[in-house]
């Protein structure tokens, strides 16, 4: 009879263990998707200031972004080619953040 206890307690410590360990997985994952979307959200408002500057014709002290906005690869701009780029590494730790909860 004795045992019976000592089994339930081991049963709720692990089923606390396993808790905590999901509560942690949890909260870093929101933390790593914080953090992407963040560094998303100032990117974007980057392009969008870049994308005015293209439209409004480039201001006399912005004539050094003139190498980053011409043709350069396949006809793609330097800017272009930095924003693909910049996509396939969030989509890559993004997925292999979902490939190791596999």
């Amino acid at each position: 009879m004795s045992e019976e206890p000592n089994k339930r307690l081991r049963r709720a410590s692990r089923y606390q263990r396993v808790q905590a360990r999901k509560a942690t997985q949890s909260a870093s994952d929101q933390r790593f998707y914080n953090a992407m979307f963040m560094i998303m959200g100032v990117l974007a408002l980057l392009a969008i200031l870049l994308g005015a500057i293209m439209m409004n014709g480039v201001p006399q002290d912005v004539d050094g972004m003139e190498g980053w906005t011409t043709p350069w690869l396949f006809g793609f701009t330097k800017l272009e080619i930095s924003g693909f780029a910049f996509v396939g590494c969030i989509a890559l730790a993004v997925g292999l953040r979902v490939r190791s909860k596999r």
